[in-house]
């Protein structure tokens, strides 16, 4: 069930999965790959295991594992990426009470026992951050080393947990005298030269569980466990979003439900500051007067509706950018004057970017430079009618451009049938309103097409963004968060 969202899957092979392989010995050999600056590991997925004649690390599949040892505190597969993780077993510390041996079960210097190995291709040399996936459930049980190359620097040893019991927790910090519980950010390692290195864990303390690990360069990166494995990853800040909707293109119905129900469903309503919709602020020739007025009423429904029938959204007031032009533009103006460089606003461009450059016009330009705007199409950027797209980057804002999301997002009707035959009423709403703009009257390019096209800059956004986030998010990937959230989160009876 790991997905990054389905962008990053390191699994091991289906021989492995189904025969299981000796540990301790080599297996089938696989080098793992960066995406957008990023590795994400299974830790099932080793090469080899080595210094394993007192403890060893242990495949856990479902309820059983490749070597029949049980782990004191039961199996974790179920919530785990894969359903599969490691552990280092025997597992005789267990509390604070049980007798510490070290050289048997606990082992304060780095590499001297239980040794996994994997081999990782780095494109550029530098600083990377580790980040490790574990599971604990007690004082014990929780810390680790990490090494390159068969070294063990400073900056990977004693990795520790404190927070995040009985459940997958994402750690990166280093246990120090002063610090019990660790110190964040300081577990890293210095990569001297692109090309294939290896990276390799030790047993610090045995029963560690392990499911996943994940390198960045990014020190502010912060990975963000979805409740069954998948990263929900959003970088720091907030984030608007301005569509239309009122054009003659009818995609945002179906853009605008699927991105508010992918914020509520990655827990991250709170984020969303801003949104207004039908920012097209002068009607051209390709539509009439009264399908405007059509499109302003069926985007406000959109909005309202997906809102209630979710959740997560009773604060925040969704603004007709065209009606209401005065408060959508002080409402926006308002979140950029808000931001700092811890809390920067992140803008979704969804539509003509008119609304954009008069919040930034109207706000402090001192708080531009912490202004992020996410961009998928030059449709949008070159569509103003007050603004063109360099003059809303001369504001001196970010630019975030990402490929074009109607490749994977704009697809054959069918594709939603999943959505359109779910039991579940807020699944059946999202294909309601992608089907709405299907059977448009005024727009003919739409037929036979479910298009959530705007979502994908939304999908990017609460995988990472510029750290590794989903650049083209396929609808596999939004079926995936929506219907592991429905299934944890049913409609009461």
């Amino acid at each position: 069930m790991y997905i990054k969202i389905n962008r990053i899957v390191f699994s091991v092979s289906i021989y492995l999965l189904i025969f299981g392989f000796a540990l301790g010995q080599e297996s089938a050999h696989k080098i793992y790959q960066e995406e957008d600056g990023i590795f994400i590991v299974e830790a099932e997925g080793f090469f080899t295991q080595r210094k394993t004649d007192t403890r060893k690390w242990v495949i856990h599949q479902d309820q059983t594992n490749s070597e029949g040892l049980a782990g004191a505190d039961g199996y974790h597969a179920e919530t785990a990426s894969n359903n599969s993780y490691i552990e280092v077993l025997p597992d005789t510390r267990i509390t604070h009470e049980d007798e510490l041996i070290r050289g048997e079960n606990f082992s304060e210097k780095a590499g001297e026992m239980a040794v996994v190995h994997y081999q990782v291709n780095f494109t550029k040399p530098g600083r990377y951050y580790v980040w490790v996936s574990a599971y604990s459930t007690g004082s014990e049980d929780n810390g680790v080393h990490v090494g390159i190359d068969d070294t063990w620097p400073e900056s990977g040893q004693r990795m520790q947990w404190c927070e995040g019991k009985n459940a997958w927790t994402w750690g990166n910090s280093q246990r120090t005298k002063e610090e019990h519980c660790g110190v964040p950010h300081q577990i890293f390692l210095d990569v001297e030269n692109a090309g294939v290195h290896t990276i390799q864990f030790s047993m610090r303390e045995d029963g560690f569980e392990f499911d996943q690990f994940l390198l960045t360069q990014d020190i502010n990166y912060v990975p963000k466990p979805f409740e069954n494995g998948e990263i929900i990853a959003p970088p720091a800040g907030r984030i608007a979003i301005v569509a239309d909707g009122n054009s003659p293109d009818p995609d945002d119905l179906g853009g605008t439900a699927v991105s508010l129900a992918l914020l509520r469903a990655a827990g991250l309503t709170d984020r969303l500051v801003h949104y207004s919709h039908s920012c097209d602020l002068v009607r051209g020739n390709r539509i009439s007067e009264r399908a405007e007025k059509e499109r302003h009423l069926m985007m406000q429904m959109a909005c309202d509706v997906t809102a209630r029938r979710w959740g997560g959204y009773d604060s925040l007031i969704f603004y007709d950018a065209l009606w209401q032009q005065e408060e959508t533009v002080r409402n926006l103006a308002h979140a950029i004057n808000e931001s700092t460089a811890d809390d920067p606003l992140w803008i979704v461009e969804a539509g003509e970017p008119d609304i954009i450059g008069m919040a930034l016009s109207e706000s402090n330009q001192q708080k531009h430079q912490f202004v992020k705007v996410i961009t998928h199409h030059p449709a949008n950027d070159d569509a103003g009618d007050f603004y063109t797209w360099k003059q809303i980057l001369d504001f001196g804002v970010e630019e975030v451009r990402i490929p074009d999301q109607n490749t994977n997002l704009k697809v054959d009707l069918e594709k939603w049938d999943w959505a359109k035959n779910h039991p579940d009423s807020r699944v059946q709403w999202l294909w309601l309103l992608g089907k709405m703009a299907e059977v448009d009257d005024v727009v003919k390019f739409q037929k036979g097409k479910w298009d959530c096209s705007d979502a994908g800059m939304v999908l990017y956004w609460i995988t990472g963004a510029t750290s590794g986030g989903l650049e083209s998010g396929k609808v596999d990937d939004v079926k995936k968060i929506l219907l592991d959230y429905i299934s944890s989160n049913p409609i009461p009876n």
